[in-house]
C-alpha cells in the first residue's frame, strides 16, 4: 500500500533493517542526513542502518503516510 510505514524490528550489530516502499517507478532512493552523516537508503529493499537512521526514516515515513491522508481526507468530491 502506498505511503505504508515498515520499519522491521530485526537488530543486528548495533543496526536496524528497515523498508523504504517507492513512491513511484523512479523512486529508488532517498537521501538521509542527521547531525552531519549522510547516506542514500535504497527504495523498495530492506536495508541495515545505524538506529539513529532509522528513526529518521521511520518519522519520514510516518509524515509520509500522515499527508497522504491528509490529501485523501481533503480531496474535493465531484
Amino acid at each position: 500500500k502506498k505511503g505504508m510505514v515498515i520499519i522491521m524490528n530485526k537488530i543486528t550489530k548495533n543496526t536496524r533493517t528497515v523498508f523504504i516502499p517507492p513512491r513511484g517507478r523512479n523512486d529508488t532512493e532517498r537521501y538521509v542526513a542527521i547531525n552531519g552523516r549522510r547516506m542514500l537508503v535504497k527504495c523498495g529493499e530492506a536495508v541495515e542502518v545505524s538506529p539513529e537512521f532509522a528513526e529518521i526514516i521511520n518519522q519520514s515515513l510516518e509524515q509520509d503516510r500522515k499527508s497522504d491522508e491528509f490529501i485523501a481526507s481533503n480531496r474535493m468530491q465531484d
